[in-house]
């Protein structure tokens, strides 16, 4: 019997955020709207396209290409699932945070930097470490 670690703080997830912060960030952005899950698709709202862009997410890129522009990608950990923004949003967000100096990509795992704690806290992403 294999033992389960801890779960990530912030995992990268092929080239998104996974781990807890990649799922209180979906979360989060549901929350303020700029995101909406109408039957069961995710789908970027004219706010949220607004509002990712004052980030500094390239959202002039999100429909270009042949990637789906978002969904929800799905984590496994201990027998429970939990949902963050993957598909080409979640590769510009995750791009775009490195950018900004809120997260550093170390390996297989993205490291919140200090600004990264502040703002992702005026956001209203929870991070529990």
């Amino acid at each position: 019997m294999s033992k389960v670690g801890p779960r990530k703080l912030a995992a990268v997830c092929y080239d998104h955020i996974g781990g807890a912060l990649g799922e209180s960030l979906y979360d989060a952005l549901v929350r303020k709207g700029w995101l909406s899950a109408d039957s069961g698709a995710l789908h970027v709202t004219v706010k949220g396209r607004r509002e990712l862009a004052t980030l500094g997410v390239p959202m002039e890129e999100l429909d270009a290409g042949g990637r789906k522009p978002v969904n929800a990608c799905v984590e496994r950990h201990a027998g429970m699932f939990y949902a963050h923004i993957g598909s080409h949003l979640g590769s510009l967000i995750a791009a775009a945070l490195v950018e900004q100096g809120w997260l550093e990509r170390s390996g297989r795992e993205f490291h919140i930097t200090p600004v990264g704690r502040r703002r992702f806290s005026k956001l209203g992403v929870r991070l529990s470490t």
